[in-house]
């Protein structure tokens, strides 16, 4: 069965109009809102400064295992903080090659019964960053 309790739009999108603005499965819909929060540069948001993560500025640190510990820190602090139609359930970054980060996160939607464990993968790129 798909919960569709928090449906809305949400990537991926597809060939049609249906599929670009029709509403998505929560699942979907809240993957959506977990990459939003992180990509998006903490204090980029005029009407909210306090949106979006400290994550993207990390990128731009030597990504040893002080960063990558900082990284997961933060990533479960703003998700906390900013999604609260989950659990976040584990956070684990790691490298991603050279001048990437990547961090996968365990989540659980508030109300499941069953407690299905989704997960997301979010992946940082210096060069693609770069205009921080």
């Amino acid at each position: 069965m798909v919960d569709t309790r928090y449906a809305g739009p949400a990537y991926p999108f597809g060939a049609t109009i249906g599929s670009v603005f029709g509403a998505k499965d929560s699942v979907s819909t809240i993957t959506t809102s977990i990459v939003n929060i992180l990509t998006t540069p903490k204090g980029s948001r005029p009407e909210d400064p306090n949106k979006g993560s400290v994550v993207p500025h990390l990128i731009f640190e030597i990504l040893d295992d002080i960063t990558l510990s900082l990284i997961s820190y933060f990533t479960y602090k703003d998700l906390t903080e900013q999604e609260p139609r989950i659990y976040v359930r584990s956070v684990s970054a790691f490298r991603d090659g050279d001048h990437k980060a990547a961090c996968q996160v365990g989540f659980s939607l508030i109300g499941d019964t069953e407690e299905t464990v989704y997960g997301a993968v979010i992946r940082y790129d210096r060069e693609q960053i770069g205009g921080l």
